[in-house]
């Protein structure tokens, strides 16, 4: 419970960034990425923690699994997304922990080997969806497939 908490705690406080990242630009700002995602994305991102955040706190183990699913993709995307934009190696540390949490707490509900797979199939599709739509410095490699601003850098 504990876990979830944290969890939850950071959650909230990240979802409510990403919902008003469109009036405030402190999310973009903080991590310098010039357009590299959607303007979608953050807004998106910041409900969808919000929903993670409460769903954390539900009394049943399928959906306290879904919501670690969630955010295995979730940060590994996040360590994806600091590697593809060239940060410093230690930009991965923040989101890395979460999918240790994420782990921990999936690895608590169910068997182990169901949490190890489901976090490979969860980096999977978090690898996809960073090619999809991360558009790297310089690159128009999956350049914002799915809508959204021009990097600036393009």
């Amino acid at each position: 419970f504990a876990l979830r908490v944290c969890e939850s705690i950071a959650f909230t406080l990240h979802g409510i960034l990403g919902l008003t990242e469109p009036f405030t630009g402190c999310v973009r700002a903080t991590f310098q990425d010039n357009g590299a995602l959607p303007t979608w994305f953050w807004p998106t991102a910041g409900a969808l923690l919000l929903g993670v955040a409460a769903a954390n706190f539900s009394s049943n183990d399928g959906v306290i699994l879904a919501a670690q699913a969630y955010i295995v993709a979730f940060h590994i995307g996040g360590v994806l997304y600091h590697r593809r934009l060239g940060h410093h190696p230690a930009a991965a540390v923040g989101p890395g922990t979460f999918v240790v949490l994420a782990f921990i707490v999936a690895a608590m509900r169910s068997a182990v080997w169901m949490a190890a797979v489901g976090t490979l199939l969860c980096a999977a599709v978090a690898a996809a969806l960073c090619r999809l739509l991360v558009t790297p410095p310089g690159g128009s490699e999956g350049a914002h497939l799915l809508g959204g601003e021009a990097s600036a850098l393009e």
